[in-house]
């Protein structure tokens, strides 16, 4: 049978020597991760550095790049940008300045590839669907110019995007009034004008652009209640004054052109447009003491009708004795006139309020007439022409 034999045990010099290999090599591996600490902190400090001076570059491009194109001057500022983006290629603000700055110098091409690039990764982004409107309407693409401000409409907006959707549905707007089509104006600013604030400032440039849109009701409306602020714009007023003259409320428009011309800051408006607005005064008062108002005593009355008939009868006389060939409007207008008594004293006119219509029907019809025939009126004949147009309106509150 085998005799296993045990080992002997250490000796104290072995198991001291055992100690020392063991404390060796414990002080090596703690050594070896200090170091790779050290590495890591020391690797993560530099890249830290580096990310930071990056950053800082970037700004500084950037901030070259803003201050060029407020100095209108994009060829320098898309330099800059440039060199932006090759510090923070991820930013995707400045690849959106990068392609305002494109556009501005007018790359048109390269700024459409740049944001439609852009719009592929942010599909609902207002900035980028209005600067595509924008370049859109520079080619004359109508179609996409609308689409892209309606995207814009409905997009998402960085900050305050209420405002920012205001602001691109006034702009849509002036840019359908230059093309001619009003009514799809009149559309947006009326929308606009329901969503808008109790701010002055807002009703009277929605209200501009109604006038502009050749929709006076609406845009006096507004300018009413831009009037109801404290104290009262100048501009309102001269808006009203123009709304209500060429609505044919002769009577608002007076008012509004009084207080026009007596603003504090009237004075201070080019010579030019005082000379217009007191010229307007000048004609709405002399159009109110041709009208026969409802407002003026029957005596009244029946004088201006009296004199405007005169003023009618002599206008279609001096246009018949030029006319070799006389036409069938003309001939009809003489006849109507021939129906009525061919001298008419002021009492029988005030004792029949009918006649008096039929006066001033024919007046109106007279002067619309002989204006399609005859040349252009002037005078008084111009005067009546303009009340002709609308003479229901002249005394509407």
């Amino acid at each position: 049978m085998a005799v296993l034999q045990l080992r002997s045990a250490l000796t104290p010099e072995e198991r001291q020597q055992r100690q020392k290999l063991i404390l060796r090599d414990s002080l090596a591996l703690l050594s070896l991760f200090a170091i790779a600490i050290l590495l890591f902190f020391v690797t993560l400090f530099l890249f830290h550095s580096f990310s930071v001076h990056r950053q800082e570059l970037a700004k500084r491009w950037l901030l070259r790049g803003e201050n060029a194109m407020r100095a209108n001057k994009p060829l320098v500022a898309i330099d800059a940008l440039r060199s932006a983006l090759a510090y923070a290629p991820d930013d995707e603000n400045l690849e959106i300045e990068l392609a305002e700055a494109l556009a501005a110098a007018g790359r048109t091409e390269e700024a459409i590839a740049y944001f439609n690039t852009l719009l592929e990764s942010r599909p609902g982004n207002g900035m980028i669907n209005l600067q595509l409107a924008r370049l859109a309407a520079k080619q004359g693409e109508e179609a996409t110019v609308i689409d892209h401000y309606q995207a814009a409409l409905d997009g998402t907006w960085e900050g305050d995007g209420y405002v920012r959707r205001r602001e691109v549905r006034l702009e849509l707007a002036q840019y359908l009034i230059g093309r001619k089509r009003f009514d799809a104006a009149r559309t947006q600013l009326l929308i606009a004008s329901g969503n808008a604030p109790d701010d002055v400032h807002i009703e009277i440039q929605v209200a501009g652009l109604l006038e502009e849109a050749q929709d006076y009701a609406n845009a006096l409306r507004i300018y009413k209640k831009a009037l109801q602020h404290r104290p009262a714009q100048l501009t309102a007023l001269e808006g009203a004054s123009r709304t209500a003259y060429a609505l044919n409320r002769f009577v608002q428009a007076k008012t509004y052109l009084e207080r026009t011309l007596n603003h504090p800051d009237f004075e201070k408006q080019p010579t030019a447009v005082q000379a217009k607005f007191r010229d307007l005064l000048s004609d709405t008062d002399h159009i109110l003491l041709l009208y026969p108002g409802s407002q003026l005593s029957v005596r009244a009355r029946a004088e201006r009708t009296l004199a405007n008939r005169k003023t009618a009868q002599e206008r279609l006389a001096a246009c018949l004795k030029n006319k070799q060939a006389v036409p069938p409007e003309l001939q009809e207008l003489a006849a109507d006139w021939q129906h009525l008594p061919a001298s008419l004293r002021l009492l029988q006119v005030e004792q029949n309020p009918d006649l008096e219509q039929r006066i001033m029907q024919l007046v109106y019809k007279t002067e619309q007439g002989t204006s399609q025939l005859c040349g252009a009126a002037t005078g008084d004949d111009a005067l009546l022409l303009k009340i002709a147009q609308a003479s229901e309106a002249i005394e509407q509150p």
